[in-house]
């Protein structure tokens, strides 16, 4: 289970993190499926995600994944193209 929330964002947000803050982000996972195959896919749907955030932190600033429709026309080509973009807030004890 997370700690934290994910909360949509813009490609222009993340770009302005990544842009200021992209030296001193690490990568606190990341996941890669191009071929689409993972888990017994089909191979028709590629996908590859990742979160951010800084050194030593408990959690995550931004989350990225992106998705296509594998084109088989062309090796490793990609079709419908979509990116997705989330902040990541700290959850709270209640």
């Amino acid at each position: 289970m997370r700690d934290w929330k994910r909360i949509p964002t813009s490609a222009e947000v993340a770009a302005v993190i990544r842009a200021r803050h992209g030296k001193e982000l690490v990568v606190f996972s990341s996941f890669s499926d191009p071929d689409g195959t993972f888990n017994g896919g089909a191979g028709v749907r590629g996908r590859m995600e990742t979160a951010w955030g800084f050194s030593g932190a408990d959690a995550p600033i931004l989350e990225a994944r992106t998705t296509w429709d594998i084109d088989i026309e062309q090796q490793y080509g990609r079709a419908n193209e979509k990116h997705e973009y989330w902040l990541c807030a700290a959850k709270t004890d209640d």
